[in-house]
């Protein structure tokens, strides 16, 4: 018996239908013998998933079919791998195959020949297509228009006309304030994803709240206000940037776009991502972006923390072996830290000793108790960024700075002796500026306020809430170590 494939992906104006494939192939029979036909509507030719295809298949294995006829190659498979397993199976089942586009007959050793030739050549045209299309993504992904798909939740897409070409942008909604209350939740308070989601579901309704959506909330680059410290972020991330670090201006938000791998956390790596600046505006600042950013990816929350209950010292302690935050285990009533990251990373395995909770918080005590002493007669001060365009467009010239130095470095090999000398002056001279760029942004960052001191004769009896809102205003982070404890301090 003979059989007619015909396949189509989708109804297209420029495509040829099912039934004129079909008519075109019941050209090809020569003989009165009968024929059935198999199609596949709405099928791609990528793989060979197809159910009436499966079909064919099963028929000509056992035994049931003479020849086979499509009006095209592609019609088969799009992909020459496929393509050659099936080939292998018709010849092994003694099926010859017909092409009624093509105008060739495999029963002849040139035919054979000409449809392997063929396939190369469909496959090139497939992939050169793809490509193409690819190439033109990223493309439009650089002047900041949305690529598609549905908008980040507190957007909406608009359509906007220019020089008359018509493209789409994203514009914020009235969930945009829901947006900014998860972010200040989030980078201000120890609140989980589930304990931010609860709050939600409690006060806002018709929306399903719950950490996959938040996590993708926090992690979404559209809502940052991206200066030039998420262009290093980013950058230290080895993602791909296509606009200059004098474009994050820390206005516009950001688009982030590419394949990613599927056996991979997306969220742990940027690599083979692209970033553009977006034409819309951003509604997160910079530093609440980042906070979010790091307290997602070193879980900095101890287990059922809440509102710190655990310790006052929640958020603050670090690993000196890899930074990787440390937790509260509790174990016959009393209570131990372990590093989060020992099982992440390779730099605290068989170094970082188990350490006892209460001795932590009692040196530490003793280390706010001097810290105190020394400051009593002083303004202490909360570091707060101020004139924030200023301070973005000195951090761009930080930036341009290290990037000469870093050139001249790498050229300093070739160089000879009197280069070398106007090198090293010239490096001298660019590391000066740098710190002097440092120190007026460290002038610039600092706003004098004052901050109450609680009662130390009386820490015991002080809650949690009070001793936390304390110390988090004096400390930066607290680093164990198996023989030392290293506190960075803000002032």
């Amino acid at each position: 018996m003979i059989a007619i494939y015909a396949r189509q992906s989708i109804d297209k104006q420029d495509s040829i239908s099912i039934e004129t494939q079909i008519e075109l192939c019941k050209k090809e029979i020569k003989t009165n013998e009968q024929f059935k036909i198999y199609e596949d509507k709405g099928f791609s030719g990528k793989n060979t998933e197809r159910p009436q295809f499966k079909a064919l298949m099963e028929d000509i294995k056992n035994g049931e079919i003479s020849q086979l006829i499509v009006y095209r190659l592609d019609r088969i498979s799009r992909s020459i791998t496929d393509f050659s397993n099936i080939m292998d199976i018709l010849e092994e089942h003694k099926v010859s195959f017909i092409s009624a586009n093509e105008k060739f007959d495999t029963s002849t050793p040139t035919g054979k020949a000409m449809l392997y030739i063929i396939m190369i050549f469909a496959q090139l045209e497939r992939e050169t297509i793809a490509e193409r299309i690819r190439d033109n993504y990223y493309s439009r992904g650089k002047t900041g228009v949305w690529l598609g798909g549905p908008a980040p939740f507190g957007y909406t897409i608009k359509k906007v006309s220019k020089n008359a070409k018509k493209f789409s942008i994203l514009e914020p909604n009235k969930d945009i304030e829901i947006v900014k209350e998860i972010y200040n939740l989030y980078a201000t308070t120890d609140t989980s994803l589930g304990g931010i989601a609860k709050t939600l579901l409690d006060k806002y309704s018709g929306t399903m709240w719950n950490n996959i959506k938040l996590s993708r909330i926090l992690h979404n680059p559209a809502y940052v206000k991206a200066n030039a410290d998420i262009y290093n972020f980013f950058k230290s991330k080895k993602c791909t940037i296509t606009n200059d670090i004098t474009d994050f201006t820390g206005e516009k938000g950001c688009a982030l776009y590419g394949k990613r791998d599927r056996g991979s956390n997306k969220y742990r790596s940027y690599e083979d991502m692209v970033l553009s600046i977006s034409n819309h505006d951003g509604v997160i600042d910079s530093d609440t972006w980042l906070k979010c950013q790091l307290k997602l990816q070193n879980n900095v929350q101890i287990k059922n923390t809440g509102k710190g209950k655990h310790t006052f010292l929640t958020g603050l302690l670090k690993c000196g072996y890899c930074n990787y935050s440390m937790q509260v285990k509790t174990y016959k009533d009393k209570k131990y830290l372990n590093c989060t990251g020992r099982y992440i990373t390779n730099n605290c395995i068989d170094k970082l000793e188990t350490h006892h909770l209460f001795e932590i918080e009692n040196y530490v005590f003793e280390e706010i108790k001097l810290f105190v002493k020394n400051f009593q007669n002083l303004e202490l001060s909360d570091k707060k960024i101020e004139n924030d365009n200023e301070i973005n467009n000195l951090k761009i010239e930080l930036h341009k700075i290290e990037e000469e130095i870093k050139n001249i470095i790498n050229n300093l090999s070739s160089a000879n002796d009197v280069l070398l000398k106007y090198a090293n002056e010239k490096i001298v001279e660019l590391d000066n500026k740098k710190i002097e760029i440092l120190n007026t942004i460290n002038e610039k960052r600092i706003k004098p306020t004052n901050i109450t001191i609680p009662n130390l004769d009386d820490w015991e009896n002080l809650s949690n809430d009070v001793k936390k809102n304390f110390v988090n205003k004096i400390i930066n982070r607290i680093l164990i170590f198996n023989d030392a404890i290293e506190i960075d301090w803000k002032h």
